[in-house]
């Protein structure tokens, strides 16, 4: 098959990336130089959309959200998911089947339904877990999770842990699987304790897939809306607010099209550096 074949090939592909992904980019980055009011063009500003960000208190707040939001991320799925695989690795293939499985079920489910399905455990009024706090006596603890600014991101983000760790469990699963069994059995030989084993040569020879679990958690991070939505629509007060839901408010319900477009741009400037450094560093390792 010559090159002129091959891009036609290419051709319809190339054809609805353009139309649905490359033009609407350029239309958004255009819509950041003018003033709309209500969805309507007022008139060429320039830059002064984009020096708005400066004193934009909503936006640094949404952006620290976001980064708390990775932090958290790779605090808590990447930890969880990677002991549980190495604790099913010792298994055997039955077990490690059925429970991948079992593990990766919430990755599975929609995060507007796990949102809906969160949200009532979280209601204080009938919610399960402030119902479980008060039936082993720590009904002090109860609170009303999602509507306290002090608990609220925190409790969102264990929805999206809750949705990530069986995705993370069975990357690091399928990659201890490929470290070669001689490697263990020599240092079951020097005498070394499982925690040896884990720290000497299991953590290290994961390197390259906690990389990439880490850029992916970073990336999507930046990107997620439906979950905040469904959920606080950033709320309690700007409590959750993160870049995205930034975005659709200030589109759809205040109609600042410019400004809206400006933080358009902001994130994808940032999921694409994101996006870089992840090609580059995996493509190195």
């Amino acid at each position: 098959m010559n090159s002129r074949s091959a891009y036609l090939f290419l051709l319809p592909a190339m054809v609805i990336y353009v139309a649905f992904v490359a033009i609407p980019i350029v239309q958004v980055f255009l819509f950041s130089f003018f003033a709309w009011d209500n969805g309507l063009m007022q008139g060429f500003v320039g830059l002064q959309n984009y020096v708005r960000l400066s004193t934009d208190g909503v936006f640094w707040a949404a952006l620290g959200h976001n980064a708390i939001w990775v932090v958290l991320t790779l605090a808590f799925p990447l930890l969880a998911g990677l002991l549980l695989a190495a604790i099913l690795s010792e298994r055997s293939t039955r077990v490690i089947r059925w429970m991948s499985a079992i593990y990766f079920i919430p990755r599975t489910i929609p995060l507007v339904v796990a949102g809906i399905i969160w949200g009532w455990i979280y209601n204080p009024l009938f919610g399960l877990l402030n119902f479980v706090l008060g039936s082993v006596g720590l009904g002090s603890w109860a609170g009303a999770w999602l509507a306290d600014e002090s608990t609220a991101l925190i409790s969102l983000n264990v929805v999206g842990a809750w949705t990530f760790f069986g995705f993370c469990t069975v990357i690091y699963l399928a990659a201890i699987q490929a470290i070669d069994p001689a490697l263990y059995e020599a240092a079951e030989l020097d005498g070394a304790p499982w925690w040896r084993k884990f720290r000497d040569l299991t953590v290290p020879l994961l390197k390259s897939s906690t990389l990439f679990l880490g850029l992916y958690a970073a990336i999507e991070a930046m990107r997620f809306f439906d979950l905040i939505w469904v959920t606080t629509q950033g709320g309690p007060g700007y409590a959750t607010e993160v870049l995205t839901t930034h975005v659709y408010k200030t589109f759809f319900l205040v109609g600042d099209f410019g400004y809206a477009s400006v933080l358009s741009v902001v994130l994808l400037v940032i999921v694409l550096s994101l996006s870089a450094i992840a090609f580059r560093v995996l493509r190195v390792k």
